[in-house]
């Protein structure tokens, strides 16, 4: 009877632990309530409101070239609309990192592929992901317009000062 007892507590034990690290990976469905900019969202999730920054990819700031087009073209494609939000864990800004996908569609897949962001090749190794983005800047879409000379990722961009930022990441403004 002690054995069946200890066993039945180790499988409980175990269940919950399962549950646990299963509870962060679970996919919901969120409305798109506000986009800050090309990568970082608002979604309302039941009835809280969260500030989701997308894993994979990192769009240009709001003040560098292609920042505000290319928060108006994700704002077209998903404010107000219901998305599958997937959420992995927060980051440094107490943002939820997470994966966001538009039906059947993942969120960062599209907006590489539109040249309205970079793969994020600092944290994701993806090849998918690398060849979207080799195919935007190859068809000079999206931020990718006026060349790959002429981009300045954005990871870059924040790094530098002013002086920097007015050599190396005007755009199309560079010609």
């Amino acid at each position: 009877m002690l054995y069946f007892c200890h066993m039945k507590c180790k499988i409980i034990a175990f269940l919950l632990v399962l549950m646990i690290s299963f509870d962060g990976m679970s996919q919901v469905s969120a409305r798109v309530m506000q986009v800050k900019d090309g990568d970082t969202y608002v979604l309302k999730v039941n009835e809280s409101l969260k500030t989701v920054r997308l894993l994979n990819v990192d769009a240009p700031e709001l003040n560098q070239s292609w920042g505000l087009q290319a928060q108006a073209k994700v704002r077209n494609l998903i404010l107000g609309k219901y998305v599958t939000y997937e959420y992995v864990k927060t980051d440094l800004y107490d943002r939820e990192l997470g994966r966001i996908k538009i039906g059947k569609r993942s969120l960062d897949s599209l907006l590489i592929r539109n040249g309205w962001a970079w793969h994020y090749i600092n944290f994701n190794r993806s090849k998918k992901l690398e060849q979207l983005m080799k195919r935007a800047s190859d068809r000079k879409l999206g931020l990718w317009e006026c060349g790959k000379e002429n981009v300045c990722p954005p990871w870059h961009f924040r790094e530098y000062n002013a002086k920097f930022r007015f050599r190396y990441c005007r755009g199309c403004n560079a010609l």
